[in-house]
């Protein structure tokens, strides 16, 4: 009797190990993504066209989820000028990010974007700058 006692308890802690590594696995598989934040700052944020008929603004930013940063991720740029349909820059281990433009004449908007991955939501940011003649 007691060999028997003991193999239904094994058979219970098997059973009851086995449920709950499935409900870990469930809920790895079945979580969320979280939503982000995108920042977009630049610097100057506004000014005139040099000699070279541009402005060089740097462009720089910061891609987080609740108090942490997200690295290795793909932001692209957008509106940078002629010739420049976009820009792509990853973020470093800080989730920092920076480029720079050169911007002629004219306002520019520039967006920033970060299309998501399968452990975040995507996210976007605009800044808008004048450039003078």
């Amino acid at each position: 009797m007691t060999h028997k006692a003991i193999a239904i308890s094994r058979i219970a802690a098997i059973l009851t190990l086995s449920v709950l590594a499935w409900i870990s696995i469930t809920n790895q598989a079945f979580a969320q993504a979280k939503p982000t934040t995108l920042t977009l700052g630049s610097y100057p944020n506004s000014g005139k066209v040099g000699s070279a008929g541009t402005l060089r603004v740097s462009l720089f930013g910061k891609l987080t989820f609740e108090d942490s940063k997200v690295g290795g991720a793909a932001i692209w740029i957008t509106g940078t000028g002629e010739g420049k349909q976009e820009t792509a820059v990853t973020t470093n281990k800080f989730g920092t990010y920076n480029t720079h433009a050169d911007l002629g004449p004219g306002t520019h908007k520039i967006e920033a974007f970060f299309l998501g991955d399968a452990a975040h939501l995507s996210s976007s940011a605009t800044k808008t700058i004048p450039v003078t003649p």
